[in-house]
C-alpha cells in the first residue's frame, strides 16, 4: 500500500475503513483519556496513512469505549452519594474567600497566588491559604458552624472492587497493533531501491 488509497474502495470482507488522523495517533501515543474517533471515509490529506482496519479491533475499540464510559458513570454516582465535607473556610472581613474539604480540593473567591500545587492535608492547606491572605484584611479561619459555601461537590472515585473489570485493551495496546500493522503493510508496499548502474 503507498499513501492514501481510494476512498470509494470497496473494503475487503471482514474489514472495515477506517481514517486514522494525526490527532488519533498522537492520543493514542501519549494514552490520553479524551476521545479519538476512527472513522471514514478517508479524507485525503488529513490523514497520516489508511488501511483496511479489521472488523475485531474496530469492535475491541468500541468495547472499550463502553466499559470506560460504565466505569466513569460508576465513578461520578459514588463520587456525588460521598461528597467530600467541608474542613475548614477562610474569611477576610467576614467575607467567605476560601473553602477546603477533607479530600483536600478547595474552592477560592478569587485567584491567591503562592499556594502550592501538591497535595496537601486539608487543615494544612486551610492554614497555607489564610497566611497568603495576610494583609488584605482581618482573616478569620473556621473549622465549624460553617457559613454557606460556593456550592459544587466532589467526592472519591468508587473502590476498584466496585468496578467492573476490562474485556477489552487499553485504546493505547489497540491502537499500538493498529500502528504496527500499518508499519508492515507500508514496509511490503515501498518500492525497491532503484539498482544503480556500473
Amino acid at each position: 500500500m503507498t499513501g492514501v488509497e481510494d476512498a470509494n474502495a470497496t473494503p475487503a470482507q471482514g474489514a472495515t475503513r477506517v481514517s486514522i488522523s494525526d490527532e488519533a495517533l498522537r492520543l493514542a501515543t501519549d494514552n490520553n483519556r479524551e476521545q479519538f474517533r476512527l472513522t471514514g471515509p478517508v479524507i485525503q490529506g488529513n490523514l497520516k496513512s489508511a488501511y483496511q482496519m479489521p472488523d475485531a479491533l474496530v469492535q475491541e475499540m468500541a468495547t472499550r469505549e463502553k466499559e470506560e464510559k460504565l466505569r466513569e458513570d460508576i465513578n461520578s454516582r459514588y463520587a456525588y452519594e460521598h461528597q467530600y465535607k467541608p474542613v475548614g473556610q477562610v474569611l477576610v472581613d467576614g467575607k467567605l474567600v476560601a473553602e477546603v474539604d477533607e479530600g483536600g480540593g478547595y474552592g477560592l473567591a478569587h485567584h491567591i497566588g503562592g499556594l502550592s500545587q501538591n497535595d496537601m492535608d486539608p487543615k494544612a492547606r486551610v492554614q497555607e491559604i489564610a497566611r497568603a491572605l495576610q494583609g488584605k484584611g482581618k482573616v478569620e479561619v473556621k473549622y465549624s458552624d460553617f457559613g454557606p459555601g460556593f456550592g459544587g461537590w466532589s467526592g472519591p472515585s468508587a473502590p476498584e472492587s466496585m468496578l467492573p473489570k476490562f474485556t477489552a485493551r487499553s485504546r493505547a495496546d489497540i491502537m499500538e497493533e493498529v500502528m504496527d500493522t500499518m508499519d508492515r503493510l507500508q514496509a511490503k508496499s515501498a518500492p525497491a531501491p532503484a539498482a544503480t548502474a556500473s
